[in-house]
Order: C-alpha cells, then structure tokens, then sequence
C-alpha cells in the first residue's frame, strides 16, 4: 500500500492485488453499504491517520476509488473543516457506509459459482436479450452482464433466479473487464446458448 499526500486536505492511496489479497478483500463484496466496503474504509482512514497525521474525521471526507491495471487506486478528499465532526468512534460504529456513485453505469452483473445454472439461466433466456449480454470467466466464477433496461427485464429476472449473487457497481465491472476473461458476447453468445440447448 503506498500513500501520498497530495496537499493538507487530500490523500492518495494506491494497492496492488497483491495488497488487496493481504487484506482479504473480495472486490465482488465491495458493495454500496456492505460491512466489508465500510471495514474496508474504516482500515483506510486508520492507516492514513496513523502514518500521516491527516485526520480523515474532521470535516466532510469524499472518498474516490477507481481500479487499475494492478489494484486500486483511493482519493480522500476532506472539504469543510467547518461540518459537524466526524469523530473515529462514530465512524468505526456507524451501521454502514452509504456509496454515492458520480457516474452509476446501468449495467447488471450476475455471479454464477457452477457452471450448470449459468447454463439453466442461457436456456431459458431469451435469444434477443442474449445479444446485448456478455460472459465473463474470473476464476471459477461466471459473470454474464446486460445492460439494465426493460427490454432486458425478462432476461434480468432470470439471471436473478438462477445466480448465485448480482450486482450493479461501476468498479466491479470495470474490475470484471480488466482481470476477467470474455468467453463470449452478442451473436456469439447466442451459438454458445443454442449448443447447450442442444445437448439438453
């Protein structure tokens, strides 16, 4: 993890997959208001505290993250040292961390931990919505993405039903495209669908 003060009220703060493998953080769990997004910041805003001095509880604090090729990339902004204060234990008992997203990218993403439901979630799956998917591998997981529309409602029902988890957040699917590998998308996707149809 590196850390740099960029000026008095903003700090950067930079981790490698390797830092983010120490720290056991799943980027599929950091999600708007999850305990593990708000443990996560919580450990951030301590270790920039301890090893800076910035005070990360004075004042209104925007937190910026965005992936990169080898990890993530934090920006803590502290704005108006003038709002009420935020203090350390207010912070590291609050319910839950509430995300705002700058630019929320309509695109849903379905987690399939067996390759068996993806498969019963293609079949039943309407071949015009399959066009505007795509499908993902990262590891052992399936990731199959649409955008999220009412022409895809049928389609976002049943990936809803057959997955192990969904999500909507910009990161993760900027995360997916990065260290994910595409299985296959649009027409593509269609001939992968009419095979297993085939063979069931």
């Amino acid at each position: 993890m590196r850390i740099e003060r960029l000026n008095d009220n903003k700090i950067k703060v930079t981790l490698t997959t390797s830092d983010l493998t120490d720290l056991d953080i799943d980027m599929k769990r950091l999600t708007p208001d999850s305990r593990e997004l708000h443990a996560f910041l919580f450990h951030i805003m301590e270790t920039i505290r301890e090893e800076t001095g910035f005070n990360p509880y004075s004042g209104q604090v925007i937190v910026e993250a965005s992936p990169t090729g080898e990890g993530m990339s934090i920006i803590i902004s502290r704005l108006n040292r003038s709002v009420k204060r935020v203090t350390r234990s207010r912070f590291k008992n609050a319910s839950g961390v509430k995300a705002v997203l700058k630019n929320p990218d309509e695109t849903e993403i379905f987690y399939f931990e067996a390759f068996r439901d993806l498969c019963s979630a293609l079949k039943e799956t309407e071949n015009s919505s399959l066009g505007s998917g795509s499908l993902y591998r990262l590891g052992t997981t399936y990731c199959f993405t649409i955008k999220s529309d009412m022409s895809n409602r049928h389609c976002i029902n049943i990936m809803s039903e057959f997955s192990a988890s969904r999500s909507k957040y910009p990161m993760q699917i900027t995360y997916i495209k990065e260290h994910g590998v595409l299985v296959a998308k649009g027409k593509k996707l269609i001939e992968m669908t009419e095979k297993i149809r085939q063979l069931t």
